[in-house]
């Protein structure tokens, strides 16, 4: 009889995890098979901050080749489909002040504009325009450190930039 209600049980949750919408997040299912080689473009940099386009694309080439459906290529004339777009905006926010009234956490964000493109067709697969994300992060008082601190954090923002995007490019939305 114990075993009938544990086996009872587990059915239930089982039924009620289905019956909730829940479900894996796409990779790529609606995307044409036939699109295969990826080929990411360098991104423009419409800010003053130095090298966040180079952060940018490194990331985004990491998520592609997480996937195994997609390789990543050199050049576009080998490509089925390109990746492109421009970092729009980059500011840092402070968040909490030191003794020396320096700041000791920062907040940078980044806005970006991506779009996923044919190239046989020319046909836009995917587009984002004005995708957000934040990090926050420590400052040392020592301001010798904050060049190191900043682009530990900025690559981290990129990062987290490239998962975004690449799982709204691969989710269709």
């Amino acid at each position: 009889m114990k075993h009938v209600f544990r086996l009872s049980i587990v059915c239930f949750l089982c039924v009620l995890l289905w019956g909730c919408g829940y479900s894996f997040a796409p990779r790529g299912e609606s995307i044409d098979s036939r699109i295969q080689k990826i080929y990411v473009k360098s991104f423009g940099n419409k800010t003053s901050q130095a090298e966040l386009e180079d952060y940018l694309r490194k990331a985004l080439i990491e998520q592609f080749l997480q996937n195994s459906r997609f390789q990543v290529v050199n050049s576009m004339e080998s490509a089925d489909a390109v990746v492109e777009g421009d970092v729009v905006n980059f500011y840092t926010t402070s968040l909490a002040r030191g003794r020396n009234n320096l700041a000791a956490e920062e907040r940078a964000t980044m806005v970006i504009n991506v779009s996923f493109r044919e190239i046989a067709s020319g046909k836009t697969l995917w587009s984002g325009r004005q995708i957000k994300d934040s990090v926050d992060y420590s400052l040392s008082e020592d301001i010798n450190f904050l060049p190191a601190a900043r682009t530990q954090a900025l690559m981290k923002l990129a990062n987290d930039m490239a998962e975004k995007a690449f799982n709204l490019m691969m989710s269709g939305f």
